[in-house]
């Protein structure tokens, strides 16, 4: 089942094993780069490919407390690894370059 959203136009859908996954939008073909870096670099891109690095155990949870709790959890394991100058880091501070 695919779901919905009116306010941001994302589409849900169950994936088995992974929960529930953003469907991520595909880029427009032949478009110039700066409309292509301003579409990957959109809301609803980045919004669906940060939802997709969620573990089933948080992205299927319907209660929201529950889902910020699991969320905050989940999201701990993660080092907040701030720019310094003169130093380069190994790892952005992306949770997409993490997972």
């Amino acid at each position: 089942a695919v779901v919905s959203t009116q306010s941001t136009g994302m589409r849900f859908y169950s994936q088995g094993r992974l929960g529930i996954q953003a469907d991520v939008p595909t880029s427009p073909t032949g478009a110039q780069d700066s409309i292509s870096t301003r579409f990957f670099n959109s809301f609803a891109v980045n919004a669906a490919r940060l939802w997709n690095c969620l573990p089933k155990t948080v992205n299927t949870v319907e209660d929201l407390d529950v889902f910020k709790l699991l969320l905050g959890q989940w999201m701990d394991q993660f080092p907040d690894n701030l720019p310094v100058r003169g130093y380069q880091r190994t790892n952005s501070n992306s949770i997409i370059d993490w997972v």
